[in-house]
């Protein structure tokens, strides 16, 4: 137990880690299985299958963290899981871990495997700076609709910047309650069983609007790209950097069911540039929260030197 907090007070390296897997990664891209580029509609799939991959990855990320966020505000159970805390005294920690057999409150996925919440007994998760260590064991969660899933295997350090607690904000509070995610190699396995190391630096702020309001910016850099929230490999084995943009971070709503609602991000990989618009009609318009189990939409705008450029709508 005692090497889970080596996370807990490890100064942040994840810049120079990223700059050294991009080079190892872009460098061996061709010997990779890369889609056929002399297939446009090939491609194109390629392009939206590397798009909606990311987008679950996030969204199922940021699923895990707000009953991470939940389970650290006092909370005894999440929608489809069961919360235990044991000590442990030769380490000094608390572990809390969430065991998931269960849909989610929005009955969109179920979710199998377990998420561990690791901190220092006697640390107060409300105090500025404090963190505490996720540990992601064979957490699964498959859509209802279909069978697409995504798996997480590895461990990432969670900290208050600010500190203070989310039920602050419900209660009046104005100031913005900020928490960083960072780690590295948290290993990915996509529904055609194809695996990926993702690493990640995210920022994210809350705001209350209704519920809270949750935005998403990058914190690390890659050469000349800043902004830089996730990066790693997709199930192709080609390199991907995700900058979500600073002027329309990624928003999460809780008055609307948790939901992913607006936000611009941009997915780079040796084949070209694909930008990301969240919260959209079947139109490609930005659109309010549909009803309950509803549908969102995103625009993906590809372009690159292999292929003309490629644009599409999909769901959500």
């Amino acid at each position: 137990m005692g090497a889970f907090f080596l996370v807990l007070g490890m100064n942040r390296t994840l810049g120079l880690a990223l700059v050294i897997l991009l080079a190892g990664i872009v460098f061996f891209a061709c010997s990779k299985k890369t889609p056929s580029f002399n297939n446009t509609k090939a491609f194109n799939e390629a392009i939206r299958i590397q798009a909606d991959d990311q987008i679950r990855v996030s969204g199922e990320l940021d699923a895990a963290i707000n009953d991470i966020d939940s389970v650290l505000g006092g909370a005894t159970s999440v929608c489809g899981g069961t919360v235990y805390t044991a000590v442990d005294s030769a380490d000094t920690a608390l572990i809390v871990t969430i065991s998931y057999s269960g849909a989610t409150c929005n009955t969109l996925s179920t979710r199998a495997g377990t998420i561990t919440i690791l901190s220092r007994l006697g640390n107060s998760w409300t105090t500025a700076s404090d963190s505490v260590t996720i540990g992601f064991t064979n957490y699964l969660v498959t859509r209802t609709s279909g069978t697409k899933r995504i798996k997480f295997n590895g461990s990432l350090n969670y900290k208050n910047i600010s500190g203070d607690s989310l039920a602050g904000l419900a209660k009046g509070g104005t100031s913005p309650i900020v928490h960083t995610i960072s780690g590295l190699n948290v290993n990915i396995v996509y529904d055609d069983s194809s695996t990926s190391r993702w690493q990640f630096g995210r920022q994210r702020s809350y705001t209350w609007n209704s519920g809270l309001v949750i935005t998403t910016t990058g914190l690390d850099s890659a050469n000349t790209i800043g902004g830089v929230a996730d990066w790693g490999a997709n199930r192709f084995g080609n390199s991907i950097v995700v900058v979500p943009a600073a002027d329309t971070p990624w928003v999460i709503s809780q008055s609307c069911g948790w939901r992913t609602t607006a936000g611009q991000a941009t997915l780079y990989n040796p084949s070209g540039v694909s930008v990301l618009t969240m919260g959209l009609d079947t139109t490609g318009k930005p659109t309010g929260c549909p009803a309950s189990g509803g549908t969102f939409y995103y625009k993906i705008a590809w372009t690159g030197d292999l292929e003309s450029p490629f644009t599409g709508i999909f769901s959500y």
